[in-house]
């Protein structure tokens, strides 16, 4: 005979307030069954029974036996009473036990390739040095910027009834294009500007809009790994292209593919390497670039912080055919979480920039848009950048002058003013992996260099990312990074 629950563990009180007692009852009772707490056959309790176990109504209990029943969780027959069914049951074994992918998973599994640097690479939880995901965290006016966002909140229809033609909030486009203008040199108007989430989407929309299938597009190598992404997720054949001191080699490019649909650059300070490309080299990519008829994306992550000088005028205010389309985002500069960048188009692709973000995106006015409106044209960012230009100004200097204390023969440490990160060449005979997995050991995280190179060789150094840490904090992680890169010449001797 099927075995009769005798009770069940119901509890009234775990009920949430707004869940009527018809849902919860038949929400518990399917869970048990679906979890195997009620197993197949097992026999329930009469109605008018079970209703006064749990202090229920039997009309509530009634409802649901039904409704379990309608949906084949129970089975009933007149003289029989109630219990569960065989049926009913197959959802829980189907829950508990290991199933083979569906044929449509497969054939993602079949063709997916994690990109080179995240294949083996597991981000670290907490922050310890050198880590470079964020800028300086405890020195953001976090008190300001709430204020700020408390203000908009209390008056969302000053942002939220605003028009929105997928170009995002105009106000913020508009302190954008004069920013720009005024810190970088570029000349665009408001409506050229175009607020997206961080530079990955405007990379992924732009590859998108502007490449077919086999299309080769032109990457400097080492390049940062989110573009040969966006690259390659629509088609296109990406054309690893080496640096040198003066930035991407022209010359090397045109014999790798003479007629390049585009170009991807990182010009005021390259990734991962550092450098800033020259003018004579800047000069020299737009006239090629007009003459093949090809875009050139220019990504500006971090160009703002510049500690000798002025920040370099961007590619975009040299361009005289519409050739330059420069993206850039937020996130550096201020915090991570801010998913907020932007996109200077040229006024002859801005509709169909337009046309084909709003395929996948139809409002993009949003709260942190007008907050960050009221940040620039407050004039706190141009004094947050001033005061974070000083401060990782001191940690650069901290970083390299420890270098020289603790790390001679081991690693040499450029000495590139701008940045959030800087680049370290291994001395000490060990490849890019073997440092980053021995710095690891030690508590320290410096990410290989080669995770970033396309066909070039492993440069054979680490990247330290200094922006988030004060001095003493790089000093100690200095002196813990000398003891892992030690282990090589220890092993030699």
């Amino acid at each position: 005979m099927p075995k009769t629950v005798s009770s069940l563990e119901l509890t009234l009180s775990s009920r949430p307030s707004q869940q009527t007692l018809t849902d919860w009852l038949y929400a518990e009772l399917r869970g048990s069954i679906l979890e195997g707490r009620l197993r197949p056959g097992t026999r329930l309790p009469a109605s008018r029974d079970f209703a006064r176990q749990h202090s229920l109504s039997r009309g509530t209990v009634v409802v649901v036996f039904e409704r379990l029943l309608a949906e084949g969780y129970l089975s009933s027959r007149v003289g029989s009473g109630t219990w569960v069914s065989h049926r009913g049951a197959a959802g829980a074994r189907a829950r508990s036990e290991p199933q083979a992918p569906p044929a449509y998973v497969r054939r993602v599994i079949s063709a997916y390739a994690r990109p080179k640097a995240y294949e083996d690479w597991v981000g670290t939880k907490g922050r310890r040095p050198f880590q470079m995901r964020d800028p300086a965290l405890d020195e953001f006016p976090t008190k300001l910027w709430g204020q700020m966002v408390a203000r908009r909140a209390r008056t969302f229809k000053s942002w939220l009834q605003t028009e929105d033609d997928g170009r995002g909030y105009r106000p913020l486009r508009e302190a954008v294009a004069h920013y720009l203008g005024s810190s970088r040199g570029v000349r665009c108007g408001a409506d050229q500007v175009m607020i997206v989430s961080g530079v990955q989407q405007a990379l992924d929309l732009l590859a998108r809009l502007l490449l077919r299938r086999d299309d080769p597009v032109w990457v400097e190598d080492p390049a940062y790994v989110g573009a040969t992404m966006a690259f390659s997720n629509a088609g296109a054949k990406v054309v690893p292209v080496p640096v040198d001191e003066q930035g991407l080699s022209v010359s090397a490019g045109v014999k790798r593919c003479a007629r390049p649909r585009g170009m991807y650059l990182t010009p005021a300070h390259q990734f991962p390497l550092g450098m800033t490309m020259s003018l004579e080299r800047r000069m020299e990519v737009l006239k090629f670039a007009a003459r093949v008829g090809a875009f050139v994306i220019e990504d500006d992550y971090d160009s703002e912080y510049r500690f000798e000088g002025r920040p370099v005028p961007a590619l975009q205010s040299l361009d005289r055919s519409s050739s330059v389309i420069l993206v850039g985002s937020f996130s550096k500069l201020l915090f991570q979480s801010l998913r907020l960048g932007y996109v200077v188009l040229p006024l002859p692709l801005v509709d169909y920039f337009l046309a084909f973000r709003l395929q996948t995106d139809f409002r993009s006015v949003s709260l942190d848009q007008a907050v960050l409106c009221d940040f620039i044209e407050g004039g706190h960012l141009g004094r947050h950048l001033r005061r974070m230009r000083e401060l990782y100004a001191g940690r650069l200097a901290a970083l390299l002058e420890g270098g020289r204390r603790h790390l001679t023969g081991l690693l040499e440490i450029s000495n590139v003013q701008a940045g959030l990160y800087t680049v370290g060449f291994l001395k000490n005979g060990m490849t890019s992996r073997e440092a980053e997995a021995a710095a690891a050991a030690h508590g320290i995280e410096a990410i290989a260099l080669d995770r970033y190179t396309l066909k070039s060789p492993d440069p054979k150094g680490v990247l330290l990312g200094f922006a988030a840490f004060d001095e003493a904090t790089i000093r100690e992680g200095l002196g813990r990074l000398a003891a892992a890169l030690s282990r090589r010449n220890a092993r030699a001797s």
